[in-house]
């Protein structure tokens, strides 16, 4: 893609940019004309950064003296480093998602940022509501660390004039909704709590990463924006496109007892063997969620629509998939 003059002469910092979502809006910002500088922990993703179009700087959000350090006079900020896993202490999501997102904001304002946006996630609104909840429902807390400190960092970063943009489920080639399911698969180990039927809010990557320049460019501040495609598909329907890219037919479909049983054997093994468990509790939570997020906001004042079907992601995921080896 070549170049437009979109954020032509705008400097852009991306925290956690080695990573699934940072690397992309890396890679879309710098097409979109803008000098992206790349803020990341893990040394070894430097040529994954550059490869995305920004300058690599390695450097650690929860160390604010050396994020001050770092920080380059950009006006444009889009934080995306954080724990995004079912599994690990409190402490550590804490740590990142919510110390690291307000050395983030307090960087910013010492920079003099014009617009920060915050990438959130729908975990916020919680997965019990059967009903369609509206942008602004209470966050929710569940004693999973993941939902509960992006419902804290969310409302930080609001309360501070950051533009939240929460995401569904993001998947596309490499990412973590991708490779699990295809892991389990290959395993024989991807299941759903009988029948199924909890939703999936699915959005493709380059769709967010869209929504994500949207709220750079006129986001309001302290304004947040969820943001899926609108297609209801049950985590039954989507696992099972998996389990057939693997030829095992369809993913199994197990009585939530039974599998909150298994995975919290799983866990248990885990943490003997000092490594993460195959699948978790709060996973279980995490596919039977029950209701959906309106995106009436986005769309609106935004102007935002999806592009990519579920049919064409998931086609782009299974061609992707052969590349690697992966089938």
């Amino acid at each position: 893609m070549g170049k437009s003059a979109r954020f032509a002469g705008r400097t852009a910092l991306v925290t956690g940019a080695g990573g699934f979502i940072g690397a992309a809006v890396c890679r879309r910002l710098a097409d979109e004309g803008a000098e992206v500088v790349g803020l990341e922990i893990d040394r070894a993703a430097a040529e994954r950064v550059r490869g995305a179009g920004a300058r690599f700087v390695a450097c650690d959000v929860t160390d604010p003296a050396a994020l001050r350090a770092a920080w380059p006079d950009a006006g444009l900020v889009v934080h995306t480093a954080a724990h995004v896993r079912e599994h690990g202490a409190m402490e550590e999501f804490v740590e990142l998602n919510v110390r690291g997102t307000v050395n983030v904001l307090d960087a910013a304002a010492e920079g003099g940022a014009e617009r920060v946006v915050h990438v959130s996630s729908v975990v916020v609104y919680g997965y019990d509501d059967p009903s369609e909840q509206g942008e602004d429902a209470l966050h929710r807390t569940y004693g999973i660390p993941y939902i509960d400190t992006k419902s804290a960092s969310d409302r930080i970063a609001l309360a501070r004039g950051a533009i939240a943009i929460r995401p569904g489920d993001v998947y596309g080639p490499g990412s973590l909704w991708v490779k699990r399911p295809l892991e389990l698969a290959r395993a024989g180990l991807l299941s759903v709590p009988h029948p199924g039927n909890g939703l999936m809010l699915p959005v493709y990557v380059d769709d967010l990463v869209e929504a994500i320049l949207l709220g750079l460019e006129r986001g309001r501040p302290g304004r947040a924006y969820a943001v899926w495609s609108g297609e209801r598909v049950t985590f039954r329907d989507y696992f099972d496109r998996f389990a057939r890219m693997v030829g095992h037919g369809r993913a199994r479909r197990l009585p939530r007892p039974l599998l909150v049983a298994i995975a919290a054997a799983l866990e248990r093994g885990a943490r003997v063997l000092g490594r993460p468990p195959s699948f978790t509790v709060a996973a279980i939570v995490f596919v039977d969620r029950r209701g959906t997020v309106s995106t009436e906001r986005i769309r609106g004042e935004l102007g935002w629509e999806p592009r990519v079907t579920l049919d064409e992601g998931l086609r782009r995921v299974e061609l992707w998939a052969r590349a690697e080896g992966l089938l």
